[in-house]
């Protein structure tokens, strides 16, 4: 469970601001509280480490309660990880089904190597700064459009589409126009993202669950005729958008959940 304090810096922050925004300052605050900041070893920095992987999930459903106007719901001992965020969420347990999607998305997206936003926590820490400022960076690192923030803006771009009529004409028209089309492409995976297969697998099981299909056939569409006209294939961004909209998240949480999976990724870096 967060603080008392902490729950009253998210508290203050503006309901109209990026839960990312929040969720970099409640981090930063966290470090405040650390009544070890001297202490540098590795036992005290795994167990740093395993707070925020237990405390960002907390932060997260705060505030997305506090915007809506909702009381804080506190977490429960007796809850699974991802059982425990969709109760602080909602206040209930979703399905299996829903459970075990979200579970699968944190796995994928847990660690990835060497990407914008590690890199930024390792420069950080690499002056021996402390582990709290190096995840402040990452989540800084995250929030762009071209990195953690493309999730939210393939289901923007789902939600302009609007439907499957519309897709592959909608597609021809942003390449003829040069338009940057997110979900698409990898530094690393020129022939496909390794993880998109496991992500589609689960995105099309939340398509059926919820009777949403028309998301995924939209995304079908523009993924065919992207790899038809540029042989360009989707990244793990491009089917956990619509998955994580199908399971009744606001679009601008998304992002954040991808923190919470990269917590643990971020200070395994950082600890080396």
């Amino acid at each position: 469970e967060i603080s008392k304090d902490l729950q009253s810096v998210i508290q203050k922050s503006p309901r109209t601001a990026h839960p990312m925004d929040v969720l970099r300052t409640a981090v930063s605050f966290r470090g405040s509280e650390d009544p070890e900041m001297g202490k540098t070893d590795a036992a005290t920095n795994l167990k740093r480490s395993i707070s925020m992987m237990a405390k960002i999930p907390t932060m997260i459903a705060a505030f997305y309660r506090l915007r809506k106007g909702q009381d804080f719901i506190p977490p429960r001992s007796d809850l699974g990880f991802v059982e425990n965020f969709f109760h602080m969420i909602f206040g209930k347990v979703p399905a299996p089904e829903v459970v075990h999607a979200f579970e699968v998305s944190l796995i994928l997206y847990a660690e990835h190597g060497f990407n914008a936003s590690t890199f930024t926590a390792r420069t950080v820490v690499s002056s021996l700064s402390d582990i709290y400022s190096g995840v402040v960076g990452g989540i800084a690192s995250l929030k762009g459009p071209l990195h953690g923030g493309a999730n939210e803006a393939v289901m923007h771009m789902l939600l302009e589409v609007g439907e499957p009529a519309r897709a592959k004409e909608w597609m021809l028209t942003a390449l003829r126009e040069k338009r940057v089309v997110m979900g698409f492409g990898h530094r690393v995976y020129k022939n496909g993202d390794s993880r998109v297969p496991t992500m589609k697998k689960y995105a099309r099981k939340m398509a059926e669950f919820t009777g949403q299909s028309k998301w995924l056939d939209i995304a079908d569409i523009l993924e065919a005729t992207m790899r038809e006209q540029k042989n360009i294939h989707p990244n793990l961004d491009f089917p956990s958008g619509p998955a994580y909209y199908m399971m009744g998240f606001d679009i601008d949480m998304f992002t954040p959940f991808f923190v919470m999976a990269r917590i643990t990724g971020w200070t395994a870096h950082i600890m080396e």
